[in-house]
């Protein structure tokens, strides 16, 4: 099987780099147009209605989310490349859309094809990007979204809606304000990378929790922590002073 893709790319050194990684690396994926701002973006995209487009994030004078929001639909998957290693990563995490940070390495390239080809569900495409488009106009991070993967393939589920995360080795259990228990291949500290910042605390090795769901919390060696869902989980005892003062600040 084949496939189209187009590069928007204002750097031509990155362009003409990555356009020849693809060339060496994927025979099968034939590079059909490539652009270098916003509206010549826009003319390409609906010029080849390409199955992939690779989009560096920073357009100057504007980005590739400018040129997303101008699309009434986006039927085609997107690999984002930035050579801001900040810039929106945490965005990207949590929607879970594949980005590549600048100069790119070969082996991430490959991963992210790989991603694409094993994909190639336009729906879940466009519900991850709406999922990113979404999280970037939220200026906090415990209001945004998270892209969790299942068996099935993806929930969006809302930051604030969790109330803790459980490990079991590998596997992660997310429990819900609705009292969803939903399982993920993910773990704790993966989740803890992709919460951070959003007002949750990993007071166990085994277990994360949202700060806005404690009910009470009971002295003790370590001391243990009432969730609102009942729950009542051991804090670790070396992590209880830091816990404690996180409390107090509020």
């Amino acid at each position: 099987m084949t496939y189209s893709g187009i590069i928007i790319e204002d750097e031509q050194h990155q362009l003409e780099t990555l356009r020849t990684l693809l060339g060496v690396h994927f025979p099968d994926l034939t590079i059909v147009g490539t652009a270098c701002s916003v509206p010549e973006g826009l003319s390409l995209i609906r010029g080849t209605q390409p199955d992939i487009a690779f989009m560096d994030v920073m357009l100057p004078p504007h980005t590739s989310f400018e040129l997303l929001q101008s699309l009434e639909r986006i039927p085609f998957e997107i690999i984002f490349t930035t050579s801001f290693e900040e810039f929106a990563i945490k965005a990207f995490r949590l929607s879970a859309v594949d980005y590549l940070v600048k100069p790119i390495i070969v082996d991430e390239l490959k991963l992210a094809i790989e991603k694409f080809r094993k994909r190639r569900s336009v729906t879940e495409a466009s519900l991850h990007i709406q999922t990113l488009m979404e999280n970037l106009q939220v200026a906090r991070a415990e209001h945004r979204k998270i892209a969790l993967p299942t068996l099935t393939g993806f929930l969006f589920v809302g930051v604030k809606d969790i109330i803790r995360c459980e490990s079991d080795n590998t596997y992660t259990t997310f429990f819900m304000a609705d009292k969803r228990k939903i399982v993920v291949s993910r773990t704790l500290k993966e989740c803890e990378l992709l919460l951070s910042g959003c007002r949750f605390y990993r007071v166990h090795n085994s277990h994360l929790i949202n700060l806005e769901y404690i009910g009470e919390y009971i002295k003790g060696e370590g001391g243990i922590v009432k969730m609102t869902d009942g729950a009542e989980i051991d804090v670790s005892r070396r992590r209880k002073d830091d816990f404690v003062s996180m409390l107090k600040r509020g």
